[in-house]
């Protein structure tokens, strides 16, 4: 069963990442465990989201088409220096100036693309104090350096990996947790085939992604 969360006020989350089946999985997750969940696309609007709402985490992506990422954080913590903001994003940190940048910009972690929602999950709840676990805040309080990039074939790959076991994880815990019981066997087989759809073409972009590692 998903952990649930029983505080008095619901802890409020904000999710800022332009790719609409990270923000749904998101949502999907951590509404379903006590939290309050907003997302965006846009980081002009994170910003406005951030200062009515008063969000207590933000997870922030860096590659925003709208406004970088690192361009958010600068601004909000213009005015802004508590706001706990975790970055989830696919580019690995290549530069000691990088990592120190992000360090005095104040974030709670740094962490790569794809993630096991259960271990955001872990993260969230350490962080703001939901049973709290010094040693699992620890671990993710300083930047994770991972070197240089791995190449963009590699990025590409690790990213839609992550984002079809998101989708096929939330569909399975909706359907376990009763989500879906109002509706039909018709429908959830509508469902299931839209699953089985996005598998398929995941596999197939997965052999063009090798053919191009080959390639290079």
């Amino acid at each position: 069963m998903p952990k649930v969360y029983r505080k008095k006020i619901q802890p409020r989350i904000l999710v800022v990442d332009d790719e609409p089946d990270i923000t749904a999985s998101f949502q999907s997750f951590f509404g379903k465990r006590g939290f309050l969940v907003d997302t965006t696309a846009s980081g002009k609007n994170a910003l406005k989201i951030i200062k009515t709402s008063q969000p207590d985490l933000v997870f922030l992506d860096l590659t925003l088409s709208e406004l970088h990422g690192i361009e958010v954080l600068r601004q909000l913590r213009q005015y802004d220096k508590k706001t706990k903001v975790i970055i989830v994003t696919g580019h690995a940190l290549e530069s000691e100036r990088e990592e120190q940048e992000f360090q005095a910009l104040g974030i709670t972690a740094y962490l790569n693309k794809p993630l096991i929602l259960e271990t955001l999950e872990e993260i969230a709840s350490s962080v703001l104090g939901n049973k709290f676990n010094p040693e699992e805040v620890e671990q993710y309080k300083l930047i994770r350096k991972t070197g240089p990039s791995i190449g963009t074939a590699a990025h590409r790959l690790r990213n839609l990996l992550g984002n079809l076991r998101n989708q096929c994880e939330v569909f399975l815990l909706n359907k376990k947790d009763g989500i879906y019981n109002d509706k039909s066997e018709t429908e959830i087989e509508k469902m299931s085939d839209e699953i089985i759809g996005e598998v398929i073409k995941t596999v197939d972009q997965t052999i063009e992604i090798f053919k191009e590692i080959k390639e290079e």
